[in-house]
């Protein structure tokens, strides 16, 4: 469609507007400049694992050492990694859900079995315990969880966490915090499992620059692992990527040093969208807004139309030119649902929202 010139309002993949900030562009050309196009370190530079590691002890209010550090070409090949690590052939990986679109192929790729368990509308898609505890069986090895969520925007609380971390240390599950949103978080406040007291040996953080400082395309994230673990997830970056190129970790080096202000400014500028876009489709008959607490996507129920998300989004496209992402990528619960990013500024998105509302009108017509 844009090929063919259509105006397409694009809300769907989570690749915002902003560029990548000045400083750190002309922190990877000096790099470039300067030689800095070699081989890297397989786990990372130590530059840059440091950096990672007081950042993360800063945050988290616990030590940890550069050696738990992993740097990889993005959270999503962090992710992977780790549950290649930890999960395989027999195992059980509990994923909660509405889950990120690529979090059960990813349990699946080593051989695992998923086993989803629903987070409730009603409740914000909080962490419900309970539930979680019913799924664990003798077979159950990793727990997955991710806050701020994608794509709920749900921000789970201390105690849920500290509630969660406990579970998984009981029943000797390794669990995954997905982090890469947790600069942006307007309700409440950022909290990780890794900062739970005793938790930190069975417990892995992913995380990157790629939202926090809009770096999408640069394709660097990290995990933060136990020293077993770490070492491990050399092994298996040794053989599938043989270290991230150095231009991009020296960039990476002085975003998270250097760019807090960059990352403030675009909270600020995430959170005015968020309720820009949320309060207009607020006013749309037969749309159910959940207003996200962190993140960059809002979560919308469309069963209301009498339709399902996958209809509703690819007749949105059709007819009302604004890319959406149709519930059932982020498992059945969701099914009548889309995801609709903030990616975009204002106008643009006041202008969406108002195709929304036509086609709307025209649906329920």
């Amino acid at each position: 469609m844009d090929r063919d010139g259509r105006d397409i309002i694009h809300l769907g993949v989570g690749d915002p507007d902003f560029d990548t900030p000045r400083s750190i562009i002309d922190a990877a050309i000096t790099s470039l400049r300067n030689g800095r196009t070699h081989y890297s370190p397989i786990p990372g530079e130590p530059d840059l694992r440091a950096t990672i590691a007081a950042a993360a002890c800063a945050q988290y209010g616990v030590a940890i050492s550069a050696d738990q550090v992993s740097v990889f070409p993005g959270a999503q090949c962090a992710l992977f990694a780790t549950m290649i690590c930890l999960s395989g052939t027999e195992d059980e990986v509990i994923v909660l859900e509405p889950f990120y679109a690529t979090y059960e192929g990813v349990a699946r790729a080593g051989g695992a079995s998923v086993i989803t368990v629903p987070l409730s509308e009603k409740n914000r898609f909080n962490l419900d315990i309970d539930s979680i505890a019913a799924a664990i069986t003798r077979k159950t090895r990793v727990i997955l969880a991710n806050s701020p969520g994608n794509p709920t925007g749900a921000v789970f609380s201390q105690s849920a966490w500290t509630s969660l971390a406990a579970l998984c240390r009981e029943n000797d599950i390794w669990l995954i915090s997905d982090e890469v949103y947790s600069e942006f978080v307007f309700e409440g406040e950022h909290y990780s499992p890794i900062s739970v007291p005793a938790a930190g040996d069975n417990v892995v953080v992913v995380n990157s620059v790629s939202k926090s400082h809009a770096m999408t395309g640069w394709r660097l994230g990290w995990a933060i692992a136990p020293d077993e673990l770490s070492s491990h997830l050399k092994n298996l970056a040794q053989f599938l990527l043989f270290g991230v190129s150095q231009f991009t970790q020296d960039a990476a080096t002085l975003a998270l040093r250097e760019s807090r202000t960059e990352v403030l400014a675009m909270k600020k500028s995430f959170r005015s969208r968020r309720d820009v876009l949320c309060d207009e489709l607020d006013k749309i008959d037969g749309l159910v807004v959940h207003r996200p607490a962190g993140g960059m996507f809002a979560l919308i129920d469309v069963s209301g139309l009498g339709c399902d998300g996958e209809t509703f989004a690819n007749e949105l496209l059709d007819h009302g030119g604004v890319a959406v992402v149709p519930g059932f990528a982020f498992g059945n619960s969701a099914k009548n649902f889309v995801r609709i990013g903030y990616l975009v500024d204002e106008r643009q998105l006041k202008k969406a929202a108002g195709r929304i509302a036509n086609f709307v009108s025209h649906l329920s017509a």
